[in-house]
């Protein structure tokens, strides 16, 4: 059964958000394929266009279960001076310094064979650097190199391409030769020789939030737990003042999937499970409303 995780960070004022689908087959020290589509044809690999004050960033990825329970994950980023980003061919590793991964203009990784726990620990990297309006990205790629570089082989050689951009849908291919930056003798090696991406422009739930209300209200939705989670998370919140309020979860599309709650509260602290066994796997979000405030949290359902 083939399984994918997204990692969708937050959202900052510049940036399109896709989705969509990463394949290739790998060989080498390590032999192996790689889609991100779900066992119901939902494509999941995700793909982001942030603008930087003067740097632009493309990062794609996905992570996928292999037939043995195992967690391959892939991850890609490119930077350049345009944006929204436009068709281009980037070198692999492009400039930079290989002694300083962080400073190379095209970042390629791949991390085969992660077990499950591994694959929560790789997901709070990215959740716990993109707290803020914007991707941190120097913390973020800090706490990848640094705490998981005995798992990842890194891209040495090669070509990223993005072959069309539309309005709707982003296009392209790319080989690399990747190592492994730990020292083997003979060194630790794969080769992709037919990797290709297609992703779709999407976005999440807009919220309009009305005029401020005349008496204060607090709202505060703390982080679900387990997360991620199979089948059953539970969503812990506290209010402040007697307030109406609404619980829903969304999938990646911005399509509401389940209501969860919806009535009167009174001051004090809930906590609402969700059972999501019928659901895909994937990310979702939790968006928690009372009158005019507005909060949301982001679940990972792995099965």
């Amino acid at each position: 059964m083939k399984l994918c995780l997204l990692f969708i960070c937050s959202l900052a004022a510049a940036q399109n958000l896709y989705q969509g689908e990463i394949t290739f087959d790998y060989s080498g020290t390590i032999n192996g394929s790689f889609s991100s589509t779900v066992q119901d044809s939902n494509t999941a690999g995700f793909a982001f266009n942030q603008e930087g004050a003067d740097t632009s960033y493309f990062i794609m990825g996905a992570i996928t279960e292999q037939e043995d329970g195992g967690f391959d994950l892939f991850f890609t980023l490119m930077q350049d001076t345009t944006f929204p980003v436009q068709p281009r061919t980037w070198n692999i590793p492009g400039q930079g310094d290989l002694e300083n991964p962080l400073s190379l203009e095209t970042i390629v990784v791949l991390m085969p064979g992660l077990d499950s726990a591994f694959v929560a620990e790789l997901f709070a990297v990215f959740t716990d650097t993109t707290g803020g309006d914007s991707l941190n990205l120097d913390t973020l790629l800090t706490g990848l190199f640094l705490g998981l570089s005995s798992n990842l082989y890194l891209g040495l050689a090669g070509e990223m391409e993005i072959s069309e951009v539309t309005d709707s849908t982003l296009v392209g291919g790319f080989y690399a030769t990747l190592i492994k930056p730990e020292i083997h003798i003979p060194p630790h090696m794969v080769m992709i020789n037919n990797g290709g991406f297609v992703f779709n422009t999407i976005s999440l739930p807009v919220l309009i939030v009305k005029s401020k209300p005349k008496v204060p209200e607090r709202l505060i939705l703390f982080p679900a737990y387990p997360n991620p989670f199979n089948p059953v998370t539970a969503i812990r919140f506290s209010i402040e003042t007697h307030s109406n309020g609404s619980l829903r979860i969304f999938d990646i599309t911005g399509r509401m999937v389940e209501s969860l709650i919806n009535k009167p509260f009174s001051p004090g602290e809930y906590e609402i499970e969700w059972y999501a066994g019928g659901r895909p796997s994937g990310v979702y979000f939790a968006v928690l409303q009372t009158g005019n405030f507005v909060r949301t949290t982001k679940l990972v359902l792995m099965k």
